[in-house]
């Protein structure tokens, strides 16, 4: 396995297993494969590197293997980046820590029975397809975690949550609210994996598709009503679609944005929320997990895309308020969301849950105790 010798640890792109990792220079803006966040990831990788606090480790980083890694020990830390199945990986008692964008706890999101709709009744069908699919990883792990208690070692490695970030999120001048162009954008795909005539979803669809249909219906009315406002909506194919063009583009107009639509993906989690808080967007989102850089987010939660008008309404109407909220989503990103602070957490679980001021402290009395 090769290895970088510039660096106190070991960064590693693990794509699938029965392949050769590929050493990553984290340092370097561009990765020698495609990966989705790769650009936020590095820098956080790089705030790791930087800590002086941890060396001698193997990062992995991987979209979604979740069966295999190259080799395991308690010098191996995973990054899984993109598995949106709520999945615990298989290797998770063989390592030192697994940190997972999207988490292993997944969410229903609405109540089916007290609000019936096809929506809700799909939302409800797939995630019991979640449930039967990172079950047996959840066994897995839980059997292995009791094992280890009862030898007396409990070393068994730990799985946290962390922010997916951005896919692509220039460093714009920050604008305010007042100054921006658009009063509303969504930017993104309905339906970007066409479904054969045969199945179910073609006829149905999937609550990514009919969420976001609803959403832009919902925007398009607001459009007619209030023909003076700008309102910006770009479907495409979907990310992978999207050209460099189009990147800069999207960058652009979300600093160029008062209010940030944020529909679901797959998960109700998706980069857009995190691209629209680094830019001070106002975020209007659907139900969202409990994490811990989540829970008391400024963001607007809508139970139903319908409502949107009104909510668009009210917002655009309370100019202190959109301001404030401007600030907020500026001030969480920093504070929850950014690279430091997401790297810094990782240092963190890494030094065994102890917050890194109290390492601090304690190593300065300990040097001021006398002999």
């Amino acid at each position: 396995m090769p290895v970088i010798n510039a660096l106190a640890n070991q960064y590693y792109i693990h794509i699938r297993r029965g392949q050769k990792p590929i050493p990553w220079d984290i340092y370097d803006i561009n990765p020698p494969i495609s990966l989705g966040s790769a650009i936020y990831f590095s820098k956080v990788l790089q705030t790791i590197e930087n800590s002086l606090q941890v060396s001698g480790l193997i990062f992995y980083v991987t979209w979604d293997e979740i069966d295999e890694l190259p080799s395991y020990g308690q010098n191996v830390v995973v990054l899984v980046l993109g598995d949106e199945w709520y999945r615990i990986p298989k290797y998770a008692h063989k390592v030192r820590a697994v940190f997972k964008c999207i988490g292993t706890r997944p969410i229903l999101g609405c109540n089916p029975f007290r609000q019936t709709s096809l929506l809700n009744l799909l939302t409800l069908i797939q995630f019991l397809r979640v449930l039967v699919v990172c079950f047996p990883g959840l066994i897995n792990y839980h059997f292995h975690k009791f094992k280890s208690l009862l030898s007396g070692e409990d070393t068994i490695g730990k799985i946290y949550d962390i922010p997916l970030g951005y896919n692509n999120s220039k460093d714009l001048p920050i604008k305010d609210l007042e100054e921006r162009l658009y009063e509303t954008y969504f930017s993104g795909s309905v339906i970007h994996i066409p479904y054969p005539v045969w199945s179910l979803k073609y006829w149905l669809g999937t609550p990514k598709a009919l969420a976001r249909k609803l959403m832009i219906s919902s925007v398009k009315n607001f459009q007619k009503k209030n023909p003076d406002l700008k309102v910006e909506l770009s479907i495409t194919g979907g990310f992978r679609n999207r050209t460099s063009e189009d990147e800069r583009s999207y960058c652009e107009i979300m600093m160029d944005t008062k209010i940030c639509l944020v529909p679901r993906g797959t998960s109700f989690e998706t980069t857009r929320l995190f691209e629209a808080m680094k830019y001070g967007c106002i975020v209007v989102t659907e139900a969202l997990p409990s994490r811990w850089y989540l829970d008391g987010s400024p963001v607007i939660q809508i139970k139903d895309w319908q409502d949107l008008e009104k909510i668009l309404g009210n917002l655009l109407d309370n100019k202190q308020l959109m301001q404030e909220l401007h600030h907020k989503s500026l001030n969480w990103w920093k504070h929850k969301c950014s690279e430091a602070i997401v790297g810094n957490y990782i240092i963190e679980k890494l030094n065994g849950d102890i917050p890194l001021w109290k390492k601090h402290t304690a190593d300065l009395s300990t040097s001021l105790t006398p002999p």
